[in-house]
């Protein structure tokens, strides 16, 4: 029966058209987003540096991000990834860090941003801040709101969700070069996979999405987690090179 066989063909050549169409979008946006950052991280690779107000920020992979330090405010601006900020109490001007969907506003304090898709997750360790969202005004969820140490909400433009506790060994993981999951959507998991290995994983079965993948692996060898998920998941893989995996 060469139906089967067909129709994995058209799969593999939609799935190569929709990489050829991201890619070339993606190249662009990165283009845009490096002409933008002053900080900019490739795939694999994490950096700290210290600012002139002695604030600490840790890029984590793929990850870019902006300063803009001026007498009335410190501002950064995260375009995409993950950041770890270390605020420095000592200086008196607002600390104020931009994405696309919102901002946060500190004075001294330890949290961790990671953007996802149109979201942006922020999770607080120590100290105080506030979350507000870009345009609230007609937003019923978009009153900014205060975390306390051990919450963490989430930015997106539908409004600010609620705040929740969340686990600081999962959320200061890569710290450690691991990646932790806690029923976390495949989606999310395979957003994550795609910033820490050269290539590109699809997703072909949009059901297959909401599956939750519970594990701990290293950032170095992210293909071990397909091959985990896959034995303990309703999905099967299919490797068209080693620069793209498709999952359904």
């Amino acid at each position: 029966n060469l139906r089967p066989a067909l129709l994995q063909i058209a799969q593999a050549l939609a799935a190569c058209l929709v990489l050829a169409i991201t890619t070339a979008i993606g190249w662009q946006q990165d283009w845009e987003t490096r002409w933008q950052s002053d900080y900019v991280t490739v795939i694999g690779e994490e950096t700290s540096f210290l600012m002139a107000d002695n604030s600490r920020i840790t890029l984590n992979t793929d990850s870019a991000l902006a300063v803009d330090f001026t007498a009335e405010r410190r501002q950064a601006r995260l375009f995409k990834g993950e950041a770890w900020f270390e605020v420095s109490s000592a200086d008196n001007r607002p600390f104020i860090v931009a994405t696309s969907v919102g901002s946060v506003r500190v004075t001294g304090t330890r949290f961790n941003i990671r953007l996802h898709q149109d979201t942006a997750i922020v999770s607080l360790d120590e100290g105080q801040v506030e979350l507000s969202i870009s345009d609230h005004s007609n937003n019923p969820n978009g009153a900014p709101i205060i975390l306390s140490p051990g919450q963490q909400a989430t930015l997106s433009p539908q409004g600010i969700s609620s705040p929740s506790s969340f686990d600081p060994t999962a959320i200061t993981a890569w710290f450690r070069n691991q990646l932790v999951f806690y029923d976390t959507p495949l989606a999310e998991v395979v957003d994550t996979l795609n910033r820490h290995r050269h290539g590109h994983i699809l997703i072909t079965d949009q059901k297959l999405k909401a599956l939750k993948v519970s594990g701990v692996f290293s950032t170095d060898e992210p293909d071990t987690a397909l091959d985990v998920m896959t034995s303990t998941l309703p999905i099967r893989l299919t490797r068209l090179t080693d620069y793209l995996v498709l999952i359904h």
